[in-house]
């Protein structure tokens, strides 16, 4: 099984270094982050292109896939005008992660409420439903597929597993999937491993993460409350074939001591191939 990180675990460093330095640690794969919409490349599909194609270049020198990309977030979704801007945005990030070569776009649902309790929680899953209708049209044009991802707001409906596969199934639609957040998922308290089961045949890609079960901390595995053994049997299980592929903010900075990070980013990404090896194990 292939291991994977965000590219924003290595933002402290070039592009041109970034992918070297997963390479030297053995990760396979990299989750790249064009979330910022504010960024140059989402001046328009030109920008894009030029930026991504850039991007890939540097990633396929070291030897790193681009196995999966994280779309535009966060969006403002509170205003009929602001989610056409985020469609449009949507479509250029589909476009993006084409050039990139990439075959998942990971999304966030929909907050036309912004972080505040849902109003009209049926409004707010049509307005994701919506989205992600609108999108398939590029989506099969550049064969990209939507990963939907859980979300750790306790005040949103459509946060939680159960209700993200809902969503994917209302899209219908084959290029419409899942991504599943483990931290996300460990907020609320549920099981790993059942999450997996719920998102079944929809699940795609992985954010792997961990906290204390009360914020979303996005800390390594085995350092919060989530049931890890869970996780990589239900993935067994259920034949997942993608990449293990964290998303964890800590404990690497670019401000650590050459050594101290070094040590850090070893041991992140043993916690990532050690989740491999235990699904490997387990089919």
């Amino acid at each position: 099984m292939k291991t994977g990180n965000t590219s924003g675990a290595f933002k402290y460093l070039p592009p041109e270094r970034m992918y070297i330095r997963m390479r030297e640690l053995g990760y396979d794969a990299v989750d790249q982050d064009i979330a910022d919409t504010n960024a140059p490349c989402y001046r328009d599909a030109a920008s894009m292109e030029a930026y991504c194609k850039a991007i890939r270049a540097a990633a396929e020198n070291a030897g790193i896939e681009i196995s999966q990309v994280h779309g535009p977030w966060p969006t403002d979704d509170t205003t009929a005008e602001n989610r056409e801007k985020t469609l449009e945005n949507m479509r250029l990030a589909v476009y993006g992660c084409h050039c990139l070569g990439a075959p998942y776009l990971i999304i966030h649902p929909q907050m036309p409420y912004g972080w505040g309790r849902e109003e009209d929680a049926d409004f707010a899953l049509s307005l994701t439903v919506e989205l992600m209708k609108n999108l398939m049209p590029d989506c099969e044009k550049y064969g990209v597929t939507l990963c939907l991802e859980n979300m750790p707001m306790t005040a949103h409906r459509i946060s939680t597993m159960d209700r993200i596969a809902e969503a994917v199934e209302m899209v219908g639609h084959p290029n419409a999937a899942i991504c599943f957040d483990t931290g996300h998922t460990n907020v609320y308290g549920h099981d790993l491993g059942d999450a997996v089961r719920t998102a079944g045949k929809y699940l795609r890609t992985l954010h792997v993460h961990d906290n204390d079960g009360k914020a979303d901390r996005h800390q390594l595995p085995w350092l919060g409350t989530a049931n890890w053994n869970s996780f990589t049997a239900a993935l067994a299980e259920t034949g997942f074939d993608g990449v293990m592929s964290l998303e964890t903010r800590g404990p690497v900075t670019g401000e650590m001591p050459d050594a101290v990070r070094d040590a850090a980013e070893k041991l992140t990404y043993l916690s990532a191939k050690a989740l491999a090896d235990a699904v490997e194990n387990s089919r």
